[in-house]
């Protein structure tokens, strides 16, 4: 069975930049959940169904 390869772009202004900066200065995981929900999920359930 072949494995293809696919990518994920996450394109975040700069107040989301900042975010997550803090985020791993601060080492917050409840906060990177919350951020990887809100940036990702979407994103991340098209990849899963062929998109």
């Amino acid at each position: 069975m072949s494995e293809l390869n696919k990518a994920l772009t996450i394109i975040l202004d700069d107040r989301d930049r900042i975010e997550l900066a803090r985020i791993l200065m601060d080492d917050d995981a409840d906060a990177a959940l919350a951020f990887l929900k809100r940036h990702v999920k979407g994103k991340a359930r098209e990849l899963l169904e062929g998109g």
